[in-house]
């Protein structure tokens, strides 16, 4: 909202951002609810928040990947011989059965080293090989007494997180199914073994592991998100690269257990009228993108394969919602309401099946459940423990014969010094205010008296221009010296504080990640 008040007019533009920000709350509910939530709540909230615009830029770096790559024909550019490969690591034999997965776990736990080149790519091939003839939709029993299904959320390379899993529920065998939601890769440091380890896992147990696709088996969001960087780091091969994407274009969309649950990695279709058959016609293995790119969204139609992919992978349910939102803080999918996720369930034709999970999105506790009404819910499972920094919990889902899920919820240990959760929330904070920094500067400018202005009024037009509702001592950083120069007396010298964010924040390292993909290409 833009605020045209002259600066000798300070009561009135009080008045007037409260005026606003009463109606802002009145219209959006979940702003008030937002209000009542714990501090702790408050603040995962707050960096989900601003993990989710950091998301959105990179969802449009990963576009302009994709055309860049498109027109400088990347990926035959580089000449790659034999001798160019890293070579050395766990050497598996080729022919893979239970004891091969042994052999790869155990090494995992003990050295966390590297897996050979040529036993990473025999798992690729033999894994492909069985993921592609599997359909689009894959079907699973409703376990009988005794007999359980397990929903893995994202890992985003999580080796720690892999392994803890494995602890708490166990191996796959004939009365024990896995399905693995997505997002396999990119953020952690372990990428290449988790996706390693778990396409083994298919190849050795393919009636009872399932691997849905996500919205980070992508070629172009690999690229923005670290995994490209992670197999140059390991392989130097950008041909080892170009096989695992045509692995993951190559993944099952989504997974029903018969007439309990329907399993994607973030949303169900926006077009009405949608249905499982269109679902299953998509020729998914020619897609190695999951979102619609600005060149794409002039053709897509009703029921077309790339906008249901981004729909599957990209949408995120909001229970204030009734139908759906087409606007997402992240830059791809929609926000859909309970109502919504209703009206699906019951599109599939069984009274029985009622529950729909899904991954995709960081929650506090690992897992949580929106009560649709009428014995339907839907729920979010996410297995990353402590993602990106953001100190949540890690989750899975079990499933017994009948009744709700059980969720199994953990917390791995990690080595080495870590940032506390203040600093990490204040670096994200202070991204976001340089990227917005000339609509901030408009705005304290009207009202500044000497180039200063209240914590108040630095609260509210953050609200106003960013949506954040946040008071100044959570953005402050306990350790930063420069404080006691920008705030004096409840007032902030709102150039030397922009001047600040700006030195903790330079250009080169804000896009540092942007510039490798670019230049890696």
């Amino acid at each position: 909202l833009a605020l045209d008040v002259r600066p000798d007019s300070k009561a009135a533009m009080r008045a007037r951002i409260r005026s606003l920000k009463r109606l802002a709350l009145s219209i959006f509910p979940r702003l008030r609810g937002y209000r009542m939530k714990s501090t702790s709540t408050k603040e995962f909230g707050l960096w989900r928040e601003l993990d989710r615009r950091d998301e959105a830029d990179r969802v449009r770096l990963a576009a302009f990947l994709t055309e860049f790559a498109e027109m400088a024909d990347a990926r035959h550019r580089m000449v790659e011989s034999p001798s160019q490969l890293k070579k050395g690591g766990l050497r598996l034999h080729d022919d893979m059965g239970p004891n091969t997965v042994r052999m790869l776990l155990e090494f995992l736990e003990r050295s966390r080293g590297l897996i050979d080149v040529k036993s990473f790519k025999n798992i690729l091939h033999q894994a492909h090989v069985v993921i592609s003839g599997e359909p689009n939709i894959s079907l699973i029993p409703n376990p009988k007494p005794g007999e359980h299904v397990t929903i893995i959320g994202d890992l985003h390379g999580d080796l720690d997180d892999l392994l803890m899993i494995l602890e708490k529920v166990g191996f796959p065998s004939s009365d024990h199914r896995m399905i693995f939601n997505g997002d396999f890769v990119d953020r952690g440091q372990h990428g290449v073994e988790v996706l390693a380890f778990l396409l083994a896992l298919k190849v050795v147990f393919p009636d009872h592991v399932f691997l849905n696709r996500g919205n980070h088996e992508d070629s172009s969001i690999c690229r923005a998100y670290g995994f490209y960087d992670e197999i140059m780091a390991k392989y130097s091969s950008p041909r080892l690269y170009d096989e695992i994407t045509q692995v993951f274009a190559s993944l099952p969309l989504c997974a029903i257990i018969r007439d309990r649950a329907f399993i994607v990695h973030g949303g169900i279709p926006r077009e009405e009228g949608t249905t499982i058959h269109h679902i299953g016609g998509i020729a998914r293995r020619t897609h190695l993108q999951t979102f619609c790119t600005a060149a794409d969204r002039g053709k897509v139609g009703a029921h077309s394969s790339r906008q249901l992919i981004e729909d599957m992978m990209w949408s995120d349910p909001d229970p204030y919602v009734r139908g759906q939102a087409k606007k997402t803080s992240r830059g791809a999918g929609f926000r859909y309401g309970p109502d919504t996720v209703q009206k699906w369930l019951e599109a599939l034709g069984s009274e029985s099946l009622k529950t729909l999970v899904r991954s995709h999105e960081c929650v506090e506790n690992g897992y949580d459940m929106i009560d649709c009404g009428d014995g339907y819910k839907l729920w979010t499972v996410f297995s990353a423990s402590n993602y990106a920094g953001g100190g949540n919990k890690g989750a899975v889902l079990r499933f017994g014969s009948s009744g709700d899920p059980e969720p199994i919820t953990y917390e791995t240990s990690y080595s080495g010094e870590r940032e506390s959760k203040q600093k990490r929330r204040h670096k994200k904070l202070v991204e976001l205010i340089c990227k917005y920094q000339p609509h901030l500067e408009r705005q304290f400018e009207k009202i500044a008296v000497n180039n200063k202005i209240t914590v108040n009024q630095w609260e509210e037009i953050l609200f106003l221009e960013l949506g954040l509702s946040i008071k100044y001592n959570v953005f402050l950083n306990p350790e930063d010296a420069e404080e006691d120069r920008i705030v004096h007396n409840s007032s902030i010298d709102y150039k030397a504080f922009f001047h600040h964010c700006q030195e903790q924040n330079s250009s080169v390292h804000q896009h540092s990640q942007a510039l490798s993909a670019i230049f890696g290409l």
